[in-house]
């Protein structure tokens, strides 16, 4: 009973309101709103200001800070120096006019300003940069002789500047801003101070917070040693590298260089001692040793991690509900050697096709993990089921792998494995119209790679960047395989950022299925496009070459391509901390039976969809209308599609 009591007063006391402590001035007395009146025409935008200030108006994503005379003190500077930020270096804010309402409960504040004249940069110097470098550092900040002022941005540029020279070798580099006010001429000179120091390298070396994984094995593949030149460079791939072996949570390489580890707001322009500063005012360079101490500080992963998911997919052409669970068992036979289990189970239900409607299919995957130093080498025994509109294809496979990374955003991968598959459900085929399609099962030695270079600036919405993949499969026929066919695949995508909240992103894709031997290929590595994340002009798996089933009538059996091609363009509006947003949309793509994807004619559909971006789920509603369907033109309700998927088409 008393366990039951403790509870519920607890409960109670979580949700009472939080007793927040007062200042000086503090009312109740709310605001309607907080402007800023220039006394001529203004060219600056006040906005961003008003999230600044110490008395302010409520808003969707801000609280209401209360009237408090005091911190409208307070606000009379942040104005003023808000607007010398902005090169207003003569700006005056008069004192506010405060207006009540009727019940005397909320105020309106309107602060007075003379912005006084803009001031312009007059010049830009950089003082101690590395010859070699020095180009490459000037082209950080910016800003020319006669451009705007903005101070504080233009300050952090001295940050950029000292990474930049810590990630080529400079690990104590450090950088200095200063500006000199010119009132008669209205401009000012900017300078930048650096102080490189010495290359360095490492001087010594420790691991800290490791318990399961020996700190031999954490150096191994973190590939730092004492003697080795040191940048920031080289500690970033060495905690991706760790990280990549998922042993840890978290990874740090922290050295004892001379630098500023974090970024001041607002920033200073950087802190120099008396002794960095000679009798003439220039700058001393530090006396620095070449050798660093270096530390790599982990958190271990726990032993254990289980993952369980549930969901719901629902497309044009089939509906599905699913399950699955996965375990992840770290260092279960020895430091760095994990131990994967996953199994998934769904059912499946077509709209269009009755012979595979209703369907329950699975998946389970047994494999054994081991990170070296520069690769992760892997064993995978693998049972997977593939619903296809009109077929599930079910295998087994089993063999080696090797897995690496060898720099950030490049991934690559090999595997070498024996696979044998078996198309369930599929219609009987006309031998006449079956083409180089076989029903046969498949079997056989398969080598599988692929090549993955990222370069976006976010994996679920990219608004800059690009990606390139390669992947390719190849089954020898002859005595090692039943079937001979290579597949090769390139997918490209580029994204770019409009201004605001607007961006376009591009993606081509395209697929191969060459070389098939005289039994003709199987279900398998043959091309199906359309979906959510395709080609949404159709449902997935439906951009496919046909078949006739046998009978007296040609009943079309979708039994995939040897040739794919999917191409969209998509214009993107995703505002900052919002949670809606918008696309729209036009994709194309081909299907075929040979290696031309256009023979049959292209596929055309335009579209709109809506964002919203819930819990840190982003979720897309996409209403897609086919326009051409392999070249041909039509009005039809079948031609209208409407997709649900989690984050972004690509």
């Amino acid at each position: 009973m008393r366990q039951w009591f403790v509870a519920v007063a607890l409960a109670f006391c979580a949700c009472r309101a939080p007793n927040r402590p007062t200042v000086a001035g503090d009312t109740t007395i709310g605001i309607t709103r907080v402007t800023v009146d220039p006394d001529a025409p203004s060219q600056l935008v006040y906005k961003p200001l008003y999230a600044l200030l110490g008395v302010r108006a409520k808003t969707l994503l801000a609280p209401e800070r209360p009237f408090n005379e005091y911190r409208l003190a307070e606000d009379r500077r942040r104005i003023t120096s808000w607007l010398q930020g902005q090169g207003r270096f003569e700006a005056t804010v008069e004192a506010p006019k405060v207006t009540w309402d009727t019940a005397h409960a909320h105020v309106t504040v309107a602060w007075p300003v003379h912005e006084g004249p803009r001031y312009t940069v007059g010049s830009v110097t950089l003082v101690g940069a590395p010859l070699e470098h020095a180009a490459a550092l000037r082209a950080i900040a910016p800003f020319q002789e006669g451009s705007a002022i903005d101070l504080e941005p233009y300050r952090q540029l001295r940050l950029e500047m000292a990474n930049y020279l810590q990630e080529r070798g400079y690990g104590h580099a450090r950088a200095y801003s200063r500006v000199f006010v010119d009132g008669a001429a209205k401009t000012v000179a900017w300078f930048y101070y650096l102080d490189p120091g010495p290359r360095t390298k490492v001087g010594s070396l420790a691991v800290v917070g490791n318990d399961q994984v020996p700190a031999g094995d954490v150096l191994d593949r973190a590939g730092l040693a004492v003697g080795q030149p040191f940048s920031t460079t080289t500690a970033k791939r060495a905690e991706l590298a760790l990280l990549d072996t998922g042993a840890f949570v978290s990874v740090n390489v922290i050295t004892d260089a001379d630098i500023h580890r974090l970024p001041e707001y607002p920033d200073s322009g950087g802190l120099m001692t008396a002794d960095q500063v000679a009798a003439d005012g220039t700058l001393v360079p530090r006396t620095l040793p070449e050798a660093l101490g270096v530390r790599i500080v982990v958190v271990e992963a726990p032993r254990r991690k289980l993952r369980v998911e549930a969901g719901v997919e629902v497309d044009p052409g089939r509906a599905d509900v699913f399950a699955g669970a996965r375990l992840l068992l770290r260092n279960l036979f020895a430091p760095q050697h994990h131990l994967i289990l996953e199994g998934n189970l769904g059912y499946g239900h077509t709209f269009d096709d009755a012979s595979v409607a209703n369907r329950l299919y699975g998946s389970a995957l047994v494999q054994y993990l081991h990170p070296l130093r520069s690769i992760d080498v892997r064993a995978s025994l693998r049972w997977r089921d593939v619903l296809y509109p009109q077929a599930l294809l079910r295998e087994v496979s089993a063999g080696p792998g090797v897995r690496a990374v060898p720099a950030r955003g490049l991934l690559l991968e090999l595997d070498a494995r024996y696979r044998f598959a078996r198309a369930l459900d599929l219609p009987a085929i006309e031998p006449a119209t079956q083409g180089d399609f076989t029903v046969a099962d498949a079997r056989g030695l398969e080598l599988a790679g692929s090549a993955i270079l990222d370069r976006r600036d976010d994996g679920v919405e990219p608004t800059r960047g690009w990606l390139v993949g390669l992947t390719g499969a190849y089954s020898p026929g002859g005595a090692l395989a039943k079937q001979r066919w290579l597949q090769l695949s390139v997918d490209a995508r580029a994204y770019a950022r409009l201004g605001g909240p607007w961006s376009v992103g591009a993606r081509v894709s395209s697929g191969w299925v060459l070389f098939p031997g005289d039994s003709g290929v199987p279900l398998g590595p043959r091309l199906f496009g359309g979906g959510p994340y395709g080609m949404r002009g159709f449902a997935r798996d439906h951009l496919s070459p046909t078949v006739c089933a046998f009978g007296a009538a040609c009943e079309p059996v979708r039994v995939g391509g040897r040739s794919l091609v999917e191409a969209s363009v998509e214009l993107r509006m995703l505002p900052f901390r919002k949670q809606y947003g918008a696309a729209v949309f036009v994709d194309a793509g081909g299907a075929g039976a040979g290696t031309n994807a256009f023979a049959q004619g292209g596929s055309l559909a335009a579209g709109i969809g809506g964002r919203l971006r819930l819990w840190y789920v982003p979720i897309a509603l996409d209403l897609a209308y086919r326009i051409l369907d392999e070249g041909e033109a039509g009005a039809a309700w079948g031609r209208l599609l409407a997709f649900v998927r989690i984050g972004e088409a690509f």
